[in-house]
């Protein structure tokens, strides 16, 4: 740092300390401030590589092609704002985030190549079967890409142990469920809901389903409408009123002290029926699924049905 120029000499005065040996080092503060310039240039510098690549991997993508579509420049106002905005929690778009991508994402893919997460693929079987089949189509054909096809469905009911069958009481998918939990005190009771007249074929069960469950001792016999005679199907369609009802039996789960979430209910089971049901036959169901439950080696827990 030896030099006679007045302008470096003054430069060197200020910005450095000399020693008692002559020599001059530069002050920590000034140093620290430079280090920070050349790493926020080099930030800099990266960013704009990266804009130059995208640039020239998407040479269509500029301001004036945003700008030409209100949508995309929509979806990158809205990240922005829940990338910059700390107090939204994560958790609450996260299903928004997932439909979205999902929409976009198969758009660009051939229909056999559509993927969806798990959380899509959840929603829609809840969906399904809240809304049933219309709903469900009504929603998937009017939003391409945003829902799996009918096909995709039934086989996730399938693997995840959806599938219910007629008059069929479910009482170890039950007990799996109250172990889960943990859960130690549940109710359960029965209601009939109104249900429109039809037979439709269980090919799994290989039965007919849409005529009244006959009883035995109040219990609905499982699969009893099965046959592989035509006469026998045409003499049931000719001299058996369809069921006009469906009988539900559920059970609540009662959340414990630990929990901060109601537990949702289950379907013990469901049968058609009709108004021929008598109190006798109410309480017999009540007193088989108390014992069947109990069973289950479910003794600890605590159980009220009505």
């Amino acid at each position: 740092m030896n030099c006679s120029e007045p302008d470096f000499l003054t430069i060197r005065e200020r910005s450095c300390f000399q020693l008692d040996n002559g020599k001059y080092i530069v002050k920590v503060g000034l140093l620290n401030n430079l280090n920070y310039l050349l790493d926020f240039l080099k930030q800099q510098q990266q960013n704009l590589n990266v804009k130059n690549d995208s640039i020239e991997k998407y040479p269509g993508l500029s301001y004036e092609f945003i700008n030409k579509h209100p949508l995309l420049k929509t979806l990158i106002d809205w990240y922005l704002l829940i990338d910059e905005d700390d107090r939204i929690c994560d958790d609450k778009h996260r299903l928004i985030k997932e439909f979205i991508n999902a929409i976009i994402y198969n758009l660009t893919k051939p229909s056999n190549h559509f993927r969806y997460s798990d959380n899509i693929k959840d929603f829609a079987l809840s969906l399904y079967i809240l809304g049933g089949k219309l709903t469900y189509e009504f929603v998937r054909l009017n939003l391409p890409g945003s829902l799996p096809n009918l096909t995709m469905l039934h086989s996730l009911i399938s693997n995840s142990n959806l599938k219910i069958s007629e008059a069929e009481f479910r009482f170890d998918e039950l007990q799996n469920k109250l172990k889960n939990l943990n859960i130690q005190y549940a109710f359960g009771s029965e209601d009939m809901t109104s249900v429109i007249k039809k037979i439709k074929y269980d090919s799994i069960t290989n039965t007919f389903v849409g005529f009244p469950t006959p009883l035995a001792h109040g219990i609905p016999i499982k699969e009893y409408y099965k046959t592989d005679s035509f006469d026998i199907l045409k003499l049931w369609f000719s001299s058996i009123e369809k069921s006009s009802l469906l009988n539900v039996h559920i059970i609540q789960p009662l959340q414990s002290s630990s929990q901060n979430v109601i537990p949702s209910p289950f379907l013990l089971a469901a049968y058609g029926t009709n108004t021929t049901t008598t109190a006798d036959d109410i309480l017999q169901r009540g007193c088989y699924i108390i014992q069947s439950i109990f069973t289950k080696k479910n003794k600890n827990n605590w159980f009220f049905y009505w």
